[in-house]
């Protein structure tokens, strides 16, 4: 195919004379989240867009020359494997002309099915009098004169209610639609971002950017005149709701790119490019640490009232895409625009501190100095509007040469940089100067003692007015002393300090400043317990014991409203005060899931309020999925509605990316024939996020009638020799990561019946009578030893104490402790992981762990899943045990319970773990943050890992 000619900007690409119906979008703007997020959802629609880019021709010259009109897209996802998807374009153009700019406007005549205006501009063009928003007005006002009705503005940038100051903006210019166009037929909603985005090394027209966040792109719609099928686009979130986007502003713009930006001009003035290097730098892990805690945190909750476990998630979350070795963001690339950003991303916490009667810290006050000595020219100015400045002297070897963003260049290796220049600028570099003059007749000896006050005084005036222009609160009489805190560093950094020394002092005052183990820094015993939480909440877990299956087992796979209210703890929870004219178990059970689960709602949610874990986990699963204006609202339809649009695997992947889980554990089982024509007589294939158990009950049940049965099924002699083969060949099909089995309430292990084992019985041939003990003994014991898988063990349920219930009618047994002390000192080469239903057993449990090597002990299982209960056996396990064992599994059966189990749960496990610290602390030992998270990873499913690998000693 040959290349595309355009005869003149933004004319159809591919030779075509008219443009398609379904080129139905002008995007002002060619950023690269625009075309990473905004372009490709709009895609997902059928929606193709015309672009045009703002400044110089790179883009325009990218897409003509492409054969297909397509532009290239990179995805790094965790394990670096980088893939590349190429997005079509219906027409380009640039802006910089007078007519490109006249093609621009005339757009709309050509476009008659015009819906969408996308802004992909820098947040700093976000401005009255700036020729890119008079451009919009423009284009609104040729909408209007062309008859183009219901047009949605969506931006793509990072600026608090942008829709509403687009809005205000286009109402002040010259030429612009009437106000009863844009009243009628113009949304600008308001929006936010979150996709960390880049470009290819040596390539900067093609975008970079880490897999889709589930927020990635947050529309306000209060008028619901957005399609319904954006709902559906990955990455992608409508808000119906008044306020809802407030909250998610904050949290993006406050934690994420608050945190970023303090990183970025820190880093970026200390010559390290890339914000992959976080990893490699604990102090300035730690300082982020501080900084969230400190300001962004308690500035959040004041003012949004958003609990601190959600905003904990989200730094959590944050904090390792952030960190990602295989996805960084160059820190000269954030820095652009630095000027604008301090007033985004970092006065809004200064606010809220000021607010409440207190001082920014420490951690603040650096960030916001960094951010000012980066924009502080010391260098002669290159060209009108650019700034110059020079690095930290102290910064690693490098010769690299880079612009870093279109017209701004950094020289790593001279520490030269360029940067925009703004009025604040001019002022810091005019105080720069005042000071060193005045340092200068000093050191002569000329100098009269208010010249030195006097250039204090510009200093200081020259960085209120900095924040003042920036939005910090005037009002309030601390913004000078503030203003003072910042100055003081801000000095210490123009006057030759780096920001890294600067970092240093503080992460090492708060921990001693003493060097630790591991490379780190030691914590101190007020912040020691604040890591051990954050820690808890970062961590990505192993779910070593689940009910999940995948989407390639559906219908197996349960997800959704529906299925979260028909669980069995809630069903037996209704049962508990459903009276007539409710129907009874067993018509219960003969209705539809949908009609069971509407019944459960109004009995668990709407008659009573939902106070028990099981309930409240509901709560909390629609909350973390941005479903709480619906649970509040008692909206169970358009709950409904929200998982009818989700796709299952999307979906999933959502889950676990957000609750933090790396991989879980499915509970598999070969006996039952609704999953296996899922595993025969071919496997299907499935997500990395499932691994496989074999789960063998009857086994322990000693059901030989029922084993055999099934073997023989299966093509195999009803013979012990038979039940093991056909146990190696589901072990072969499957690859578990273990066996596993619930023993029945009255499983009893007695030493005659290991002693009438090891001598035999039935032969295996057939000649001998099978015993029901010699399933356990002398098959799967020794299967799995021979296999070396592990034995996992659920111990103490009874099952069916009320069979009506069914599922949720099981109870709990005592007294299985001493069976599984038996397996232990009987089968030392077979290794055993168990968890018990039974509060009274848990403490000789945690002895057991303590006496076998061939034992793990494993999660709070089903009644012990409820807050109290995982206090109590976390606190006497880490007691007793250290970290060699695993806190906490999900048992899930329902996809969606991954989010409240692991948050409800991740949430008593770090004050659990915090107070241990503590305590350790005061005993006088000292510990770095590197060393909590090594000790909270083995919590959380190294231990689990470990003990796989590990070999025995027997």
């Amino acid at each position: 195919m040959a290349a595309p000619t355009v005869a003149a900007p933004f004319a159809p690409l591919l030779g075509s004379d008219h443009f398609q119906a379904d080129v139905q979008c002008i995007c002002l703007g060619s950023g690269r989240f625009l075309r990473t997020v905004l372009v490709p959802a709009l895609l997902e629609i059928n929606v193709r867009c015309v672009i045009a880019q703002p400044r110089g021709t790179s883009f325009v010259e990218r897409i003509t020359a492409s054969p297909t009109a397509e532009y290239e897209v990179d995805t790094v996802p965790p394990t670096g494997d980088t893939s590349t998807r190429s997005i079509p374009v219906a027409g380009v153009g640039s802006l910089g002309e007078d007519e490109g700019r006249e093609a621009f406007l005339a757009l709309p005549k050509r476009l008659p099915n015009l819906r969408f205006i996308g802004v992909g501009l820098t947040e700093g063009a976000l401005k009255e009098g700036e020729w890119h928003m008079k451009l919009l007005a423009a284009l609104l006002a040729a909408c209007e004169q062309a008859g183009i009705a219901h047009m949605s503005v969506i931006n793509t940038d990072n600026v608090p209610a942008n829709g509403d100051l687009l809005r205000s903006i286009v109402s002040t210019c010259s030429e612009r639609p009437s106000e009863q166009y844009l009243a009628a037929f113009v949304a600008f909603h308001n929006t936010m971002v979150d996709c960390i985005t880049s470009h290819r090394e040596g390539d900067t027209v093609v975008p970079r950017a880490e897999p889709l966040p589930a927020k990635a792109l947050v529309i306000e719609d209060l008028r619901r005149v957005l399609p319904a099928a954006l709902m559906d686009v990955p990455g992608v979130v409508l808000r119906h709701s008044a306020g809802l986007i407030e909250k998610d502003h904050a949290m993006k713009l406050r934690i994420a790119n608050g945190t970023h930006t303090a990183a970025a001009h820190i880093m970026a003035l200390s010559g390290l490019a890339d914000t992959s290097q976080i990893a490699a730098n604990p102090s300035i892990t730690r300082f982020l640490q501080k900084l969230y805690e400190s300001d962004i945190a308690p500035g959040c909750v004041a003012d949004f009232a958003i609990p601190r476990p959600e905003l904990d998630a989200v730094w959590g979350e944050w904090s390792r895409r952030m960190t990602s070795p295989a996805f960084g963001l160059s820190t000269f690339f954030i820095t652009q625009n630095a000027y604008a950003k301090l007033g985004l991303r970092l006065v809004p916490s200064l606010n809220a501190a000021l607010r409440a009667r207190r001082l920014p810290s420490a951690y603040m006050a650096l960030s916001v100095a960094a951010l000012l000595r980066f924009i502080t020219p010391s260098q002669p100015a290159p060209r009108p509007g650019v700034g110059a400045a020079l690095m930290d002297a102290a910064r690693p070897p490098s010769t690299a040469v880079l612009e870093y963003t279109p017209g701004l260049t950094v020289d790593f290796g001279s520490g030269a940089y360029e940067f925009v220049l703004s009025a604040g600028a001019e002022r810091l570099a005019h105080a720069c100067h005042e000071q060193r003059r005045a340092q200068q007749l000093q050191q002569r000896q000329q100098a009269q003692p208010a010249a030195a006050l006097d250039s204090a005084a510009t200093a200081l005036d020259a960085v209120l007015r900095c924040l003042e222009e920036q939005g910090l609160d005037m009002a309030s009489p601390l913004a000078r002393p503030a203003a003072q805190r910042v100055c003081a560093v801000y000095t210490r950094l123009v006057q030759g300090s780096s920001a890294l020394e600067l970092l240093e002092e503080l992460v090492g005052d708060a921990g001693g400043g003493e060097g630790g183990g591991a490379g780190g820094v030691y914590l101190g015993a007020g912040e020691v317990g604040e890591v051990a939480r954050a820690e808890v909440e970062r961590v990505e877990v192993i779910d070593l014991h689940t009910h999940l299956l995948p989407p390639s087992h559906a219908p197996l796979m349960l997800w959704g409203i529906d299925d979260m209210l028909t669980y069995h703890y809630l069903v037996a929870e209704y049962f508990m005060t459903a009276a007539p004219p409710a129907p009874d178990p067993d018509a219960f059970h003969a209705l539809p899931k949908r009609q069971q689960a509407e019944l459960v709602w109004k009995g668990l949610f709407l008659d009573r309020s939902p106070l028990s874990e099981a309930a409240r986990g509901v709560l909390t699963t629609l909350q973390l999925l941005g479903l709480e204006a619906e649970a509040r609202a008692r909206d169970l339809e358009a709950i409904r509605a929200f998982f009818a649009a989700a796709d299952p695997d999307d979906y999933t992947e959502r889950v676990f990316h957000q609750a933090g889980v790396r991989y879980c554990v499915m509970t598999n089982v070969p006996f039952d024939a609704a999953e296996v024509e899922h595993w025969r007589p071919l496997a299907r294939p499935y997500s990395g996020r499932f691994r496989s158990a074999l789960r063998v009950d009857p086994l322990l049940k000693g059901d030989v009638a029922g084993v055999l049965a099934a073997v023989r099924g299966e093509g195999f002699e009803g013979t012990l020799e038979g039940v093991r083969e056909c146990l190696r060949g589901w072990a072969k099909t499957m690859q578990p990561e273990y066996l596993m089995a619930s023993t029945p309430h009255d499983f009893r292990v007695r030493e005659e019946d290991i002693a009438a084992a090891n001598t035999g019985g039935g032969d295996g041939s057939g000649k001998g009578a099978i015993k029901g003990t010699d399933l356990l003994f002398r098959v799967l014991l020794p299967l799995a030893e021979e296999l070396n898988l592990p034995l996992a063990l659920k111990l103490g349920a009874h099952r069916g104490v009320n069979p009506k219930l069914r599922g949720g009618g099981d109870g709990v047994v005592t007294g299985q402790s001493q069976a599984l002390r038996l397996l232990l000192t009987h089968f030392p080469r077979v290794k055993f992981l168990g968890t018990f239903l039974a509060r009274s057993e848990q403490h000789e449990a945690v002895v057991l762990a303590n006496k076998f090597g061939n034992f793990h002990l494993y999660g709070c299982w089903w009644y012990c899943n409820n807050p109290s209960m995982i206090a109590e056996i976390t606190t006497m396990r880490l007691e007793m045990l250290g970290t060699a064992f695993t806190a906490q599994h999900s048992d899930a059966r329902v996809l969606d319970q991954l989010l409240y189990k692991w948050t409800h749960s991740r949430a008593v496990i770090g004050d659990v773990l915090a107070a241990q610290y503590e305590k350790m602390i005061a005993a006088g030992w000292r510990v770095t943050r590197e060393e909590v998270r090594r000790d909270v990873w083995r919590l959380f499913g190294g231990a689990y890992e470990e003990f796989i690998a590990k070999d025995l000693l027997v």
